[in-house]
């Protein structure tokens, strides 16, 4: 991997930390760097996401090719929402197979901040949600940044979106 991959990748991730006012740990920091400059030059596969998860769980897959799903779960989720909302998923749902993927690859730190990571590279790359359903649908997957918007407005992010017609 190239030094200057990483470098800006680093230095989005701490524009993703600025903007947001979330805090990391400096190995997640770390890690958010070098897995989106692995990105920056790979092609992210959203399609079949949640398929090749199972798939991969069901057969007991290794630690690095677990963290190689949790790692296009989260950027999938940061940078290409609205593809997965396009295509009738959830941001929760998505972050959801993110976390148990971290999980089954022994990542506990990273299954655990998934939400916060998530946050922080949105924050970096894309533009905020808006609207009702894209703030609600990031609350529900464990953004505190749209928490604190819909919050803001006086709004409660239910867990389920069925309220909503």
């Amino acid at each position: 991997m190239q030094d200057a991959l990483v470098a800006a990748a680093d230095e989005l991730v701490g524009d993703g930390i600025r903007d947001t006012g979330i805090t990391l740990t400096e190995n997640l920091r770390h890690y958010m760097a070098i897995t989106f400059a692995r990105y920056m030059r790979e092609q992210v596969e959203v399609d079949g996401l949640t398929i090749r998860i199972v798939e991969a769980m069901d057969r007991r897959a290794n630690p690095f090719e677990m963290r190689g799903l949790a790692d296009s779960c989260l950027i999938a989720c940061a940078v290409f929402a609205e593809r997965l909302r396009a295509a009738g998923g959830s941001l929760r749902h998505y972050a959801g197979m993110g976390q148990t993927a971290y999980d089954a690859a022994a990542l506990i730190e990273q299954a655990v901040s998934f939400p916060h990571m998530r946050d922080v590279l949105a924050a970096a790359t894309t533009r905020p949600p808006e609207g009702l359903r894209d703030l609600l649908d990031a609350a529900r997957s464990g953004s505190t940044v749209a928490r604190e918007r819909l919050k803001e407005d006086g709004v409660v992010a239910f867990p389920t979106s069925r309220f909503i017609h």
